[in-house]
């Protein structure tokens, strides 16, 4: 009597402890899913006038990038879903006017048609 009574005890432990490992395994332990990150994307910068010609500066920083006249510059690195503000700065330090755009995956295209 005293051995069958050990066994249930023993069965009954056993299937307790699979239950919790099957319950942990189902509720939080790492079967959720995390979500993707942003897409990247980028900037193409036209510029189509004469004088619009400098550093491109994104959110106020300045991204190292050129254009020259009647010329384009690619910037990369950015992330959909954000907003930039883009202006160009030339060599006697004037800014030109702003550029507004929320980004989108893939390209985004700028172009400066006047300072």
């Amino acid at each position: 009597m005293k051995n069958i009574f050990s066994k249930r005890i023993l069965v009954s432990i056993i299937l307790i402890i699979m239950l919790v490992l099957i319950s942990a395994g189902c509720v939080g332990g790492g079967g959720g899913t995390t979500p993707p990150p942003p897409p990247p994307c980028t900037i193409t910068v036209y510029s189509q006038c004469g004088i619009c010609w400098g550093y491109i500066w994104v959110n106020g920083l300045s991204t190292g990038q050129y254009i020259s006249q009647n010329g384009q510059a690619v910037i990369t690195g950015l992330t959909a879903g954000t907003t930039a503000t883009v202006q160009i700065v030339d060599q006697f330090n004037q800014y030109s006017h702003q550029e507004i755009l929320v980004l989108v995956a893939g390209n985004n295209v700028v172009t400066f048609t006047y300072w």
